[in-house]
């Protein structure tokens, strides 16, 4: 049997059907079988191997499955990069394939730059960013090192994985049955029931517990019994930003996202609770502010995370447990003995109900009826910058429904190829926000739309700026707008006519009354823009009083001192 039919056969029995690429002149072999099971595989071509990796990456999101993006030697490799460290630091499982030079024109030992044609060492470039990447230099071990890569993308805290493959070993022929397997070492949780005990044990002993949901709970599945173990226990809920759909925005324990530009109510309640627990989380400093020791100094500190690495960043006043969320939720899920904390529920209310809205202004406005409009349990996806904070502070996901993100690497550029992944991964609607500096990062993806005529509503939100460095330099530079404004440097293109160029509808909102135009809207690919002022900021941020719920531009004191008397 080839190789490279080898490899797609192996995708099809791991039921992995669709994958996102750039052909080029050494991973053709894989392209050539890949038509061969043209039935079973779909093998999409994207305008930008950097969108190869991000579309895999919605799609491992929307799917909470394996995601796969391909790209040749050389540039086509390395251009994979920053999808790759995305993949990385939000714990996404995606395998990405690299063609290599032949083996015999590997550099090996010798001291040159380069041997072959494009000859990259991406193995060596890129260990810093997966959990495993591997040269296959010998046809017999594709069986193993592809069972290996994609067991360890998918096992304990996920990830991505780089299998490198020469052309002559593409192009080999092996017997698999004759090739060594790999066998996964399976290890077995020997405290998952302690864990679960001690948490609901201190539960029954706080008056004024609360949750915060990290990205944790969506890449580990595990997000229905979560929302189990919430309606059991009756506790608010906060979340991190990228975990923000984890519960319907009308579920009546959600208190909205924490952190710098968080909603106000969903910090205050966290400087309100005795005993807050965390799933998933990192507890960054964009959550918890600079000041880790101000952060719920008054509350016990309960942080679940799979990754022991990360309670190297901890806060002092914390118990910290390794423990993966696929096995400990699903035992929380089964204790139904509800403790009543009415009177706490009707605390966390008050503040939301003096706090909601607090923020709000002429585009905040207008963006939260933007997504009142759309339907009901679509997937969202949203750019790096201030469109991504004003999505996610109006955001209304339904049963259903999702949101991603490029959390912790924060690419611009990301939500349009994202869109494209997560689309292939559910088949519904799919809104990707942007900005008019994100968008044009991988607008070349806009052709996929019109190629594939999938419905993908591209929503740019144009203030016609870099608005959150815009906002950055008024804060540090005294408004040095170097680079981020049309005056000094920048400047975005005219987008009725981007659409057009690619054959897209094209709709434009500048106000409330224009809303309704999204009625004329199919099940088609669309480019929506909606004009915000060039002077629209994200608002609030952390203030420097220390406690994250003191965030500018500050509330009155006399309602600061009331809400924390509660």
């Amino acid at each position: 049997m080839k190789v490279t039919d080898y490899i797609i056969e192996f995708f099809i029995k791991k039921e992995i059907t669709n994958i996102f690429g750039y052909p080029g002149g050494v991973i053709c072999h894989l392209l050539d079988s890949a038509k061969k099971y043209e039935n079973r595989i779909k093998f999409h071509l994207n305008y930008h191997e950097q969108a190869s990796a991000f579309s895999a990456c919605g799609y491992a999101q929307e799917t909470n499955g394996l995601g796969v993006a391909y790209a040749t030697c050389g540039p086509g490799a390395t251009n994979l990069a920053t999808g790759i460290a995305n993949a990385y630091f939000d714990s996404l499982p995606v395998l990405f394939i690299t063609g290599q030079v032949d083996t015999y024109n590997l550099k090996g030992t010798m001291n040159v730059r380069q041997r072959g044609f494009q000859e990259t060492d991406v193995v060596e470039m890129f260990k810093c960013i997966t959990k495993y990447a591997v040269r296959v230099d010998n046809p017999e071990d594709i069986p193993y090192e592809l069972q290996k890569a994609y067991d360890i993308a998918l096992s304990d805290n996920p990830g991505p994985v780089l299998v490198d493959i020469p052309a002559d070993v593409q192009r080999a022929n092996i017997n698999p049955e004759l090739c060594n397997p790999y066998i996964k070492d399976e290890k077995q949780s020997d405290n998952v029931k302690e864990i679960a005990n001690f948490i609901l044990k201190e539960i029954g002993t706080a008056k004024r517990p609360c949750f915060i949901v990290g990205n944790g709970v969506k890449q580990s599945g595990t997000k229905q019994f979560f929302e189990k173990i919430v309606h059991n226990l009756g506790i608010p809920t906060v979340f991190s930003m990228p975990a923000v759909d984890t519960l319907p925005y009308n579920d009546e324990y959600n208190f909205g996202f924490i952190g710098a530009n968080g909603h106000r109510y969903a910090n205050f309640i966290l400087g309100k609770s005795d005993c807050i627990i965390t799933f998933g989380t990192r507890l960054d400093s964009k959550q918890v502010g600079n000041n880790r020791t101000e952060f719920a100094n008054q509350a016990k500190i309960i942080r679940i995370d799979i990754d022991n690495g990360n309670f190297q960043n901890t806060l002092h006043n914390e118990l910290d447990f390794v423990a993966d969320l696929k096995e400990l939720l699903p035992i929380i899920a089964q204790y139904k003995e509800k403790k009543v904390f009415e009177e706490w529920l009707e605390i966390c209310k008050k503040i939301k109900s003096e706090l909601e809205g607090y923020d709000t202004e002429e585009h905040t406005d207008l963006i939260r009826n933007l997504i009142k409009k759309l339907p009901g349990d679509i997937t969202f996806t949203a750019d790096v910058g201030q469109n991504e904070i004003w999505v996610a502070q109006q955001l209304q996901v339904k049963e259903g429904g999702a949101l991603h993100l490029s959390a912790g690497h924060g690419a611009m550029g990301y939500s349009l190829p994202a869109a494209i992944g997560a689309y292939y991964g559910k088949r519904n609607l799919v809104c990707s926000f942007c900005g008019d500096g994100g968008i044009q990062m991988n607008i070349q993806e806009l052709q996929f739309l019109s190629r594939e005529k999938i419905p993908v509503w591209v929503i740019i939100l144009n203030n016609k700026t870099l608005g959150m460095i815009k906002q950055f330099q008024d804060t540090n530079f005294n408004g040095n707008y170097v680079q981020t404004v049309e005056k000094f440097g920048y400047l975005a293109p005219d987008f009725q006519k981007i659409a057009y160029a690619f054959d897209l509808k094209y709709l434009y909102i500048r106000d409330k009354e224009d809303l309704k135009k999204i009625q004329e809207l199919q099940y088609e690919p669309a480019l929506i823009e909606v004009r915000i002022s060039k002077d629209a900021e994200i608002k609030p941020n952390f203030g420097n009083k220390g406690v994250i719920q003191a965030q500018k531009p500050y509330i009155a004191q006399e309602l600061f001192d009331k809400l924390m008397s509660l």
